[in-house]
């Protein structure tokens, strides 16, 4: 009697812990829900923008997109930063339609440590959010050791973990695409 107990036990436990099991609040988001400094990326719009990036502090905006309304670039001036800069693109309704992130070269953010950044310690930061990456691609050319770069992909957005020039001394940036036409804007006072 006692076997069966336990035997039954350990079959639920098994079962508890098996992936297909997983709660819905550890179960990753959707692609189109990851968030940059906060902001949901296919809901915000350039004042949203803006006032995140004063809001939260540590930022400083380029001179030469203070009176854009296509682009904005936001330096890091704080003592702990980990991202050079950061740039958002806008439609012509002021919605976000991409976002792209450069991260230093070396940064302590993924590693503890003063060592380069990995397209892989950013990826796994990524997956925490939204899961797997839907295509891993390995690049590299002309010798040099190769990399891994991330892509997650649905209808509503893209989300890509690469170097730049792709090769191993680029340094790290993550690229937010939003997938939607940027020359079609719908007028939202007019009832479909």
């Amino acid at each position: 009697m006692l076997t069966t107990v336990l035997k039954s036990l350990l079959i639920i436990s098994v079962m508890l812990t098996l992936p297909g099991n997983v709660s819905a609040a550890d179960r990753p988001k959707p692609i189109d829900k990851i968030t940059l400094l906060g902001l949901d990326l296919t809901k915000s719009s350039l004042d949203s923008v803006r006032q995140q990036l004063w809001d939260i502090g540590g930022f400083q905006q380029a001179r030469s997109t203070v009176r854009q309304r296509n682009i904005d670039k936001f330096f890091s001036v704080s003592r702990f930063k980990d991202s050079y800069y950061v740039e958002f693109h806008y439609d012509n309704a002021g919605n976000v339609t991409s976002a792209y992130q450069l991260f230093e070269y070396r940064t302590i953010e993924f590693q503890n440590r003063r060592t380069p950044v990995q397209t892989r310690a950013v990826a796994l930061e990524i997956m925490q959010q939204i899961g797997q990456p839907t295509q891993v691609i390995r690049k590299g050319w002309g010798g040099m050791p190769g990399y891994n770069a991330y892509i997650w992909k649905n209808d509503l957005m893209t989300v890509e973990v690469d170097r730049e020039g792709s090769e191993i001394l680029g340094n790290v940036f993550v690229k937010y695409t939003v997938n939607t036409d940027p020359y079609f804007v719908a007028d939202k006072d007019k009832p479909q």
